[in-house]
């Protein structure tokens, strides 16, 4: 497999960091793969995604300057990717990345063979998932799904559904990508 940005993406609620533990467990070539830590204005001990916790003035600092190749605001957290979490791709590695919907058009500026995966899930489940976490009213979860709605799917996006199994989302992720690497490989000139 060459080296590839892979960018997970996908609403509140559908199991993105989920998809990715599991993919990450049954990758195949594990030494050429990177899990990018993202640095995140959320206490460590706040649960999910393993992640470097700043404080705001931290975060505030070191997005002025320079210091993240990327940075995103969303429900009021601020989200940043250091410049280190991106190197494996100069060593021909396979690096992936949790994401920001609203940021895709400058993760894809910056890195044009970027491949962003949609992780989706029907409206109902996305809401039974936000209402179980208990972090949000019912209003902010509706609005949450809202712009879930009205965020337009680029038509190179690889979407997996993770509706069963999280087994199988993981697999239907890895066959996918797998079929783009592929499909790279042979467009090559000889």
């Amino acid at each position: 497999m060459s080296h590839r940005l892979v960018c997970i993406m996908g609403p509140s609620g559908v199991g993105k960091d989920s998809v990715l533990a599991a993919l990450r467990a049954q990758w195949p070539d594990a030494e050429r793969a990177h899990w990018v830590r993202r640095s995140i204005t959320r206490p460590a001990t706040a649960g999910g995604e393993a992640h470097e916790a700043l404080d705001r003035p931290s975060f505030d600092f070191l997005r002025d300057t320079g210091a993240f190749a990327l940075h995103w605001e969303a429900h009021g957290l601020g989200y940043g990717i250091r410049w280190a979490e991106l190197a494996p791709l100069t060593t021909g590695r396979w690096v992936f990345l949790n994401g920001s919907r609203a940021h895709w058009s400058a993760v894809r500026h910056r890195w044009p063979q970027a491949t962003l995966v949609h992780i989706t899930a029907p409206a109902e489940v996305l809401a039974q998932r936000l209402a179980a976490r208990g972090r949000e009213s019912a209003a902010e979860i509706a609005a949450r799904l809202a712009r879930a709605e009205a965020w337009p799917l680029p038509p190179d996006a690889v979407t997996v559904h993770n509706t069963g199994l999280l087994q199988d989302a993981a697999t239907n992720l890895q066959r996918a990508l797998q079929a783009l690497d592929a499909q790279a490989s042979t467009a090559l000139p000889a």
